[in-house]
């Protein structure tokens, strides 16, 4: 019971963590596929096996995903904020630390890759990847909340199993201790008839004595 209370303990530390995690936007490069894609990269305090999960489903209100071992592209995005004609989607999910994940993104529009901080179609891009974090926040807190949840769920079902299991253990100590009071009364019964019986057979006995001729 200790444990549960030690583990939902700690998830909720790290649900405080994430919700207080600052956003952290920057210009970047990585290689995709052996191509070098210059782009926009974000750090984010969640591991990157849920953090795929969260970026892939977010990415598909843009457009179709296709998505590879962290790798996430949309062939024909529509994101109106960066552009009105239709924009190339190439980005990654990685691990930085155990602790620490981060989402690169490229984003082409009209054969241009969007990397220049003064242009309107960054900080659109920024904001996209600042909204995301949000939304990665929100759900891995509703991740951990669901953990929490379930490790208390199953304590709680464990713990009406034993109470269960003892009532059991009860009825039958209760049915057997029934069982083993009939047999004592009864022990008790049939040990007053074989004690008079065993005195009528001492009577006869002495009487059968009695008539035995004295060798005298």
């Amino acid at each position: 019971m200790k444990s549960n209370i030690a583990s939902a303990a700690v998830a909720l530390f790290a649900m405080l963590s994430i919700s207080a995690s600052a956003q952290s936007v920057f210009p970047g490069k990585e290689t995709i596929d052996k191509k070098e894609f210059s782009g926009l990269t974000l750090s984010q305090g969640i591991q990157d096996k849920y953090l795929s999960n969260y970026w892939e489903t977010y990415l598909a209100k843009y457009g179709k995903v296709k998505g590879k071992k962290g790798n996430y592209s949309i062939e024909k995005a529509g994101i109106t904020n960066i552009s009105p004609n239709a924009v190339q989607v190439t980005s990654q999910v990685a691990s930085v630390n155990k602790t620490l994940s981060k989402v690169f993104i490229a984003l082409n529009v009209d054969g241009s890759y969007v990397t220049s901080e003064n242009e309107q179609s960054y900080k659109a891009a920024e904001q996209l990847l600042k909204d995301f974090s949000d939304y990665a926040a929100a759900s891995e807190q509703v991740r951990l909340a669901d953990e929490v949840f379930t490790t208390s769920e199953k304590s709680h079902q464990k713990l009406q199993k034993q109470i269960e299991d003892t009532t059991k253990d009860i009825d039958k100590t209760e049915k057997k201790l029934v069982e083993l009071r009939a047999e004592l009364e009864k022990g008790k019964t049939d040990s007053q008839t074989s004690l008079a019986d065993l005195q009528n057979k001492q009577k006869a006995l002495e009487a059968a004595k009695v008539k035995v001729p004295s060798l005298k």
